[in-house]
């Protein structure tokens, strides 16, 4: 009989302890998200809110932001909101399984100098957590496999030297598939460059062919000018 009262008492303080981990994981996952990310990319990184549904192996953050590195103002990166689904037989293995991701309204402030932009010297700022990479063993032990990470809707401004103005463009949907499989599970920083590296090229790409179709918009308007002037003089418009 006490035996039996012990296995109820044991099964009890197991339920307790999860109830109490369930109950307190969507602000322990925050404050991972920002300690670790912070530290990884050296630059202030918050979360509005954490929402973890264990029930449905599924959750959501909102509002992240990455601050720009040192030498640039405001925020690098700015994403509204992340869905994702997990696996939940990995949830307690050292390697966790995400099925997928999926970042909306994501925005990219990228400033470009003439030794580079402040995405790049996040990236930078990853390799040499990589490098070293006692801070990123440090902040655990567990490593992640991405199967699918989708960004949609997503947005960038580009100030760059050889722009006359901020050129805003949109950017097309990335994604980025098996993040972390060929390793068998990726660290933190190792997801964060799989992910930015690709973003990062797609939205320097779109700002470059936007800024080439505004500059040959420009110069067929010149063209257009000169021929009319050509045609009717230069103080003659067409009839």
């Amino acid at each position: 009989m006490k035996k039996f009262y012990f296995i109820i008492a044991v099964i009890a303080l197991i339920g307790a302890a999860v109830l109490y981990v369930g109950t307190q994981l969507d602000s322990i996952v925050e404050g991972l998200i920002e300690d670790q990310g912070s530290a990884a990319t050296q630059t202030p990184v918050r979360v509005a809110g954490v929402t973890i549904r264990l029930a449905e192996a599924s959750g959501s953050i909102s509002n992240l932001t990455v601050g720009n590195p040192e030498g640039f103002s405001g925020n690098a990166i700015e994403m509204e909101n992340f869905l994702l689904t997990l696996d939940p037989d990995t949830l307690m293995s050292d390697t966790i399984v995400i099925e997928n991701v999926t970042v909306r309204g994501a925005r990219l402030n990228i400033l470009q100098q003439a030794n580079g932009n402040n995405i790049q010297e996040l990236l930078r700022n990853l390799d040499n957590l990589q490098s070293g990479n006692e801070s990123d063993e440090a902040a655990g032990s567990k490593k992640i496999i991405i199967n699918r990470f989708t960004l949609e809707g997503a947005s960038a401004s580009v100030s760059a030297p050889d722009f006359d103005e901020i050129r805003e463009v949109t950017l097309p949907t990335v994604t980025v598939r098996n993040i972390g499989r060929a390793s068998n599970g990726a660290t933190g920083a190792e997801v964060a460059q799989q992910v930015l590296r690709p973003v990062l090229d797609q939205a320097l790409q779109s700002a470059a062919m936007q800024a080439l179709k505004d500059k040959a918009s420009e110069k067929l308007d010149e063209v257009t000018d000169k021929v009319l002037e050509g045609i009717f003089g230069s103080d003659k418009e067409p009839q």
